[in-house]
């Protein structure tokens, strides 16, 4: 199971694209499937600098209907048609996901749609929902967010992933990762309650009474980023978990 990290920051970072994370893996089929999890405005161009095969895509994971998570899907779809796209893609994320997609290519490229070459299959989910998409067993839970934020656990037979989305932590999202090989979860401030945001100190508390062995923290806000980053990776380091601060183009494998 490989993770590439195509982006790791927040909404209005000028340095790191928008978090989008691509999860390769081997299915129950043992089938390899590749995966992204989330594409936000600043994502696709980053996404390409990574991918040069429009085939790659089997499956896109959209959290929340906010921009910075999927308002890169038209241009996404856009340069898959150019390059000559034919396998079938499917999009996954909550209630809405078909029409909010659909409408949204529609305002970014009117009529494209009608032209692609390429099949877009939707599976549109609830939070405590289990479901077995295109051979992985993906389980669903609402976090503490501004708009309605999917966390989602995806189990391969190489390991259990922990996607947050945006949000604070919910008891649900915090068991919902229990266990997992990797957690990444969104961690906007260091310590201070942050409404709808996770922190720093909160996913670290996660990690410990869950029993993750590994996480990957992502969408910090940009000036926390850009003066408390030593403070961060000294917190990460005295927890005694393996936990890491991305940059875009780190990859992290587990057997």
């Amino acid at each position: 199971m490989r993770i590439l990290f195509i982006g790791v920051g927040e909404a209005c970072d000028e340095n790191y694209p928008n978090t989008s994370i691509l999860l390769m893996a081997p299915n129950d089929n043992g089938h390899d499937k590749t995966l992204l999890l989330d594409c936000g405005f600043s994502a696709v161009h980053a996404f390409w600098k990574y991918v040069s095969d429009p085939e790659l895509l089997d499956l896109v994971w959209i959290s929340h209907f906010h921009g910075d998570h999927f308002m890169g899907l038209p241009l996404l779809f856009l340069r898959m048609w150019e390059m000559g796209r034919n396998k079938p893609l499917v999009i996954v994320g909550q209630r809405g996901l078909k029409d909010v997609v659909e409408r949204a290519m529609e305002l970014a490229y009117p009529g494209f749609m009608n032209r692609f070459h390429f099949e877009l299959t939707f599976y549109e989910v609830e939070p405590g929902e289990e479901k077995s998409i295109c051979g992985f067993r993906w389980n669903f839970a609402e976090t503490e967010h501004s708009r309605c934020n999917l966390s989602v656990a995806i189990e391969t037979p190489q390991g259990k992933v922990f996607y947050s989305g945006d949000g604070k932590p919910t008891n649900e999202s915090a068991t919902l990762a229990s266990g997992a090989t990797l957690m990444i979860h969104e961690a906007f401030h260091v310590m201070p309650k942050v409404p709808g945001h996770g922190t720093v100190s909160g996913v670290i508390s996660i990690a410990r009474d869950f029993e993750i062995e590994n996480i990957a923290l992502v969408h910090v806000q940009r000036d926390v980023r850009r003066w408390k980053q030593l403070q961060i990776r000294k917190m990460l380091d005295k927890s005694g978990i393996n936990a890491w601060l991305p940059q875009p183009g780190d990859t992290l494998e587990f057997d």
